[in-house]
């Protein structure tokens, strides 16, 4: 009878030998992620790539996250009212719906984006991010309620590209605010940090917006999953 702990066999050392191969396949995922092309979405997709579970003899590596998945399986060009006018995030701002007028009941609701100092300049230069500083701030009231300043006017960028692809409608900066945590008036005029917002409406009354382009699938899964012999037998595994 061989006593397999002689070879270094036993279950603690083959849990050791499994989580070494879950640590080389992730590291050879996130290799071939590198080498496909991402640009923005790069870093998202990497931190996607997770060992869920090690056990003695199998171990659990997916892909987590609804960004990198979508890149990995692909989209095909679609609407992207139909999902944000039916579903809200924790935190995020509710669906309204109009009141009255031929499109009462309509459903619609506002997404607000902050815009770092580095992206205003990189979206409009040193001119857009001088007008920036010169907005009327805006402040929350003493209801909560958000009282707007003067606004960035058109021209100061061009138009937004998502890291999926999608086109705005409006410029990249057109209508941002300068928010300050003052709640007075008095205290806006007063130096503060300040933060850059655009807010835009999701709503179905501009057949044009909201439109993604959709991307083709990565495949970097089954890539993987089916060289996963040649990755063991490379790291020495």
């Amino acid at each position: 009878m061989l006593n397999l702990d002689t070879f270094g066999l036993d279950p603690k050392s083959r849990q050791a030998r499994i989580k070494r191969v879950a640590i080389a396949v992730a590291s050879a995922w996130k290799a071939e992620a590198q080498e496909a092309g991402l640009k923005s979405t790069l870093n998202t997709y990497k931190k996607g790539v997770v060992i869920r579970e090690i056990g003695e003899n199998h171990a659990v590596i997916a892909l987590a996250g609804e960004l990198p998945n979508l890149l990995d399986q692909g989209i095909e060009p679609h609407d992207m009212r139909d999902y944000l006018l039916n579903t809200v995030r924790v935190g995020s701002s509710k669906i309204r719906k109009v009141k009255k007028g031929p499109r009462k009941d309509e459903k619609y609701r506002y997404i607000s984006f902050r815009k770092t100092v580095s992206e205003i300049k990189k979206m409009g230069g040193a001119s857009a991010y001088n007008t920036a500083k010169q907005l009327t701030s805006s402040f929350s009231g003493t209801e909560g309620k958000l009282i707007y300043g003067s606004r960035m006017p058109q021209g100061q960028s061009a138009h937004y590209i998502s890291k999926g692809g999608v086109v705005s409608v409006s410029e990249a900066l057109e209508g941002m605010v300068k928010l300050t945590g003052i709640s007075t008036a008095q205290g806006a005029l007063k130096k503060a940090d300040n933060t850059y917002r655009t807010f835009r409406t999701v709503s179905y009354r501009r057949p044009e917006a909201w439109q993604h382009s959709g991307f083709q699938a990565l495949n970097l899964a089954h890539k993987v999953n089916s060289n996963i012999d040649i990755i063991v037998q490379e790291a020495g595994l």
